[in-house]
């Protein structure tokens, strides 16, 4: 799942991760992305405790309605297995307030990055 306001950058995030055979779903804020989130999360059954309704969530940080680690703070939440990487503009101490008890559950790739790094974080993740 791809969670980012800026409709360029979403539009790429989407691009790459299809490329690399993912199923993408995007939405444009934090609290559409909870919402989604935990929709797939009660029609998914799993196999195994350690699958997640995503490979891996992309949250952008400012974004309206609710942000990046306000939705991450929800799903996991709900699923403390899933994946999550920040893809922000704030360097990763500057997200401390917000994500302080969530730094060993996120990754952060910082703005600006290539779609190359990036490709290289999500599978270091997944």
């Amino acid at each position: 799942m791809i969670a980012e306001d800026n409709k360029f950058a979403a539009r790429q995030y989407r691009l790459l991760l299809e490329k690399n055979g993912h199923k993408v779903v995007t939405v444009e804020n934090g609290a559409e992305c909870v919402k989604k989130y935990k929709e797939q999360l009660k029609k998914t059954e799993f196999d195994s405790l350690d699958e997640s309704p995503f490979d891996i969530v992309l949250l952008d940080h400012n974004m309206p309605k609710k942000t990046g680690a306000r939705a991450a703070k929800e799903i996991l939440e709900k699923n403390p297995r899933q994946k999550i990487l920040f893809v922000t503009g704030y360097q990763r101490w500057a997200l401390e307030d917000e994500t302080d008890d969530l730094v060993d559950k996120i990754a952060v790739l910082e703005k600006p990055f290539t779609l190359s790094q990036l490709e290289r974080k999500i599978r270091s993740l997944v």
